[in-house]
C-alpha cells in the first residue's frame, strides 16, 4: 500500500528496490508458487514485449519497473492467501482512526496544522513540481498536508491526495461488508466517517451508489426496498445540487475539457478520458496493446508528464481493450470468489465492480501493485472455499 499511494514511498526509487528485495526473499523463502498466475503473467508480459517491439530499446526501464510492480503483487497475494483482506482491513482499520486524531482537531482548528508542522517530531517535508512550480508536501508518515490543504482542509490520510484515500476507503468499506454481511457495523461506520471527511466529489458519488444499491437489492420487502431507493435518490441528489465540491465541480470540468485537454495536458478527469481514447486511434495496434507506460506516447500536449486523473481510461490507453476486458473479468471473479468465501450474496461483485471503475474515473489506480494484486485474488480465495466446506462437514454432528 505504501509503495501505491504514499507520497513517501511513492516513486522513491530506493524505497521501491528495498520492498522489491525484500519481496523476492519472500518468494524463496514462502516457497512461492507462480503456476497459478501464470496466465496473467503471460498476458502483462506478452503486450510489454510488443509494447518494447514497438518503441524501442528506450522502453526497457518502463518494461522493467512494470514487472516488478507485478511481481511485487503476485508474490504478497501468494504469500498472505486467504489473510489478505484480514490484514488489509486492518491496516487500514488503523490508518482510518489515525487520520482522524489529526484532521478532527484541525478542522475545528486550522492552526494547529501550524503547531504540527512547528513541533511534531517525526515530520518530512517533500518537494514536488507541478507546472513549473515547487510545491511542499508535509508528510508525518500517517498523515499528509498536501499544498492546498489550508485553502480545502479534507482528510488525506498518508496518501497524496483527498481523493485518493476516498477510493481506498471504498475498497475497504465494501471488503468489509462482504466480510461481515452488512455496510453499517463499527468497522464500516469507522470508514464512513472518514470518506465523509475526505469531501472527494467521487468517493461520494460511490458510497451513495454503494450503499444505495447494496440495500435496495437485499432488501427482501418491496416497500422497503422502494423507500431505501428514493431516500438515496433525494439524498443524492440534495448532495449534487448543494454542494460545491459535487456538482458544480462535474458541471466545470465538462465545461472546460476542450482547454483541460489541450493547454494542460488532460489533468481533470473528463480531459483525461478524452485524450486516453483519442491515443487508441493514432494507431490500430493500440487498441490491441496500448500505447504503454511511457508518457512520450501520449497524445501530443504542452505537458505529457502531467499527471491524468482517469484511471479507468487510462487501462484502456496504455494495455490496450483486450487486456481491459480480462482486467474487468478478474476484478469480477475475485470479489464473486471474496464472496463465496465469506458467504455473501455474489451480486456485490458486479457492483464492487462498478464501483471502483467508477472510483477510477477520478485516480490512476490502476497503476500501482495493490490494484494488481486485487485483481489475482481470486486464486487463493478459490482454493480456500473447498477448505471451509471440508470444515463446515467436519463440524456437522455425527447421526446415530
Amino acid at each position: 500500500m505504501a509503495t501505491s499511494g504514499f507520497p513517501l514511498f511513492i516513486n522513491n526509487m530506493p524505497v521501491f528496490y528495498a520492498y522489491f528485495g525484500y519481496c523476492i526473499f519472500c518468494f524463496f523463502y514462502f516457497k512461492v508458487s507462480v503456476r497459478y498466475f501464470l496466465p496473467f503473467l503471460l498476458l502483462f508480459g506478452s503486450i510489454l514485449f510488443f509494447q518494447f517491439l514497438n518503441t524501442g530499446m528506450y522502453y526497457f526501464l518502463t518494461v522493467a519497473a512494470q514487472l516488478m510492480i507485478l511481481l511485487t503483487a503476485v508474490i504478497t497475494v501468494d504469500v498472505f492467501k486467504e489473510k489478505f483482506l484480514d490484514v488489509f482491513l486492518k491496516v487500514m482499520v488503523y490508518i482510518s482512526i489515525i487520520s482522524l486524531i489529526f484532521f478532527i482537531p484541525i478542522f475545528l482548528k486550522p492552526s494547529v496544522a501550524d503547531l504540527l508542522i512547528a513541533y511534531f517530531p517525526i515530520y518530512v517535508p517533500l518537494e514536488q513540481e507541478s507546472y513549473g512550480i515547487n510545491q511542499i508536501i508535509h508528510s508525518f508518515i500517517f498523515f499528509n498536508f498536501s499544498p492546498d490543504f489550508t485553502f480545502r482542509i479534507r482528510n488525506i490520510g498518508p496518501f497524496w491526495e483527498a481523493g485518493f484515500y476516498g477510493g481506498y476507503l471504498m475498497v475497504a468499506l465494501m471488503y468489509n461488508t462482504i466480510r461481515q454481511k452488512s455496510i453499517f457495523n463499527k468497522i464500516g461506520i469507522l470508514f464512513i466517517i472518514c470518506i465523509l471527511t475526505t469531501f472527494s466529489t467521487t468517493a461520494y458519488l460511490a458510497l451513495f451508489l454503494f450503499i444505495g444499491i447494496y440495500y435496495a437489492v437485499k432488501i427482501g420487502s418491496p416497500i422497503l426496498r422502494a423507500g431505501t431507493i428514493l431516500l438515496f435518490i433525494a439524498g443524492f441528489a440534495y448532495s449534487y445540487t448543494e454542494l460545491e465540491f459535487l456538482g458544480s465541480k462535474i458541471n466545470d470540468e465538462l465545461n472546460q475539457v476542450a482547454y483541460d485537454a489541450q493547454i494542460q495536458g488532460g489533468n481533470s478527469r473528463m480531459a483525461s478520458a478524452y485524450l486516453d481514447i483519442t491515443e487508441l486511434e493514432e494507431k490500430n495496434i493500440y487498441i490491441f496493446i496500448g500505447r504503454g507506460n511511457h508518457p512520450e506516447h501520449r497524445v501530443a500536449s504542452v505537458n505529457k508528464a502531467v499527471q491524468r486523473n482517469n484511471g479507468t481510461t487510462d487501462v484502456i490507453a496504455v494495455w490496450g481493450i483486450p487486456f481491459f476486458l480480462v482486467f474487468v473479468f478478474l476484478h469480477y471473479r475475485s470479489v464473486r470468489s471474496i464472496a463465496s468465501y465469506y458467504g455473501e450474496q455474489k451480486f456485490i461483485a458486479l457492483l464492487f465492480v462498478t464501483i471502483v471503475l467508477i472510483l477510477g474515473v477520478s485516480e490512476p489506480y490502476f497503476r500501482f501493485g495493490f490494484f494488481y494484486a486485487l485483481l489475482l485474488l481470486y486464486i487463493p480465495y478459490e482454493k480456500g472455499i473447498p477448505k471451509i466446506a471440508d470444515s463446515e462437514e467436519n463440524l456437522q454432528p455425527a447421526v446415530a
